[in-house]
């Protein structure tokens, strides 16, 4: 008896310059018998991404992990917390082999914390998975998308249609020594506001959920400068146990005093613990500061755009390489 087959024609993909496309028979037990057309086997494979759920957060600590990012679980959850439908996971059949995360704000958005597993990698699954997160992005209104790129996935970026903005260096300091600073008034809930305010002017993008989520947090550290009445730069961290990471900071582009006060006044706080920084290389005045209190370069990375570029010319740390 013949078995009744049905055939779906899934979708183009290139491989090396040709054109295939891929068509799958299946049984009416759901089972695939055959794949015809010039498809290599390979092309058998079905990725598929899907949203990351609490019970993946192990999954996506461990992978992260490999690559030595240093996260825990609950850096996922608190990803999941700002941007619920945000996170995601990419499968090879009933496997999961991937994992990325992004972030809205507005008009502009951010791409993070994506890694394939070695073995699954320059099998498109990478691509599909940056494009799915970058759709979803749009899907919430936003227009420009922005990464941190590793030197060596810059090209592939670029594949995807993100454009070199500028390099940005990680620092770090294992035990970080004391440091003296003056006193600058504390960002609280009545004046969070005018910092939001003014950090979407310089960002390009409302930070208001990232930026209250860490600055009101119990036991992570804010200040700010002003002039008149007026906010010319604002700094946080976000303090653990043992370690700490500075940054966001936006200051008014040239006013490198008020930005070094910020700093200053973070660092006093942060001595004896391991501490990491990012900023752009062409920062030289505030990367000559954090090289005499014991920074170096771990590693570099680039930040690329998708779209206009929002951010203005301010003085600049990151707040994270996956959130911006």
């Amino acid at each position: 008896m013949i078995t009744p087959q049905k055939t779906i024609t899934l979708n183009r993909v290139n491989l090396e310059n040709k054109c295939y496309v891929v068509t799958l028979v299946w049984t009416n037990f759901g089972q695939q018998t055959n794949l015809i057309d010039r498809a290599p086997y390979s092309l058998m494979r079905m990725f598929k991404v899907k949203p990351m759920r609490p019970e993946d957060f192990v999954f996506a600590t461990e992978l992260a992990n490999t690559m030595n990012w240093n996260m825990a679980t609950e850096d996922f959850q608190f990803m999941k917390s700002l941007e619920p439908d945000g996170c995601f996971i990419l499968f090879d059949g009933s496997k999961k082999v991937g994992i990325a995360t992004c972030i809205s704000y507005g008009k502009v958005g951010w791409f993070g914390n994506f890694i394939v597993r070695e073995e699954t990698r320059g099998k498109g699954a990478g691509s599909l998975l940056v494009k799915h997160a970058v759709d979803y992005l749009h899907g919430k209104g936003v227009e420009t998308v922005g990464l941190y790129a590793y030197p060596n996935l810059i090209k592939f970026y670029g594949n995807l249609g993100f454009r070199f903005d500028s390099d940005f260096s990680v620092l770090h300091t294992p035990a970080l020594d004391g440091v003296s600073a003056g006193a600058l008034p504390i960002v609280g809930t009545e004046n969070i506001k005018c910092i939001e305010k003014f950090d979407r002017t310089c960002f390009g993008g409302d930070r208001q959920k990232l930026l209250e989520s860490i600055i009101l947090e119990e036991g992570n550290l804010s200040y700010y400068v002003s002039e008149g009445n007026e906010v010319v730069g604002y700094v946080a961290s976000t303090v653990y146990e043992t370690m700490a990471w500075v940054g966001p900071l936006t200051c008014q582009e040239g006013n490198v005093d008020a930005a070094v006060s910020l700093i200053k006044a973070v660092l006093a706080k942060l001595a004896g613990l391991n501490v990491y920084v990012a900023l752009p290389k062409k920062q030289g005045a505030i990367a000559q500061l954090l090289s005499s209190v014991g920074f170096k370069e771990d590693f570099s990375v680039a930040r690329m755009y998708s779209g206009p570029v929002a951010a203005k010319n301010c003085i600049y740390l990151a707040e994270s390489l996956e959130r911006g």
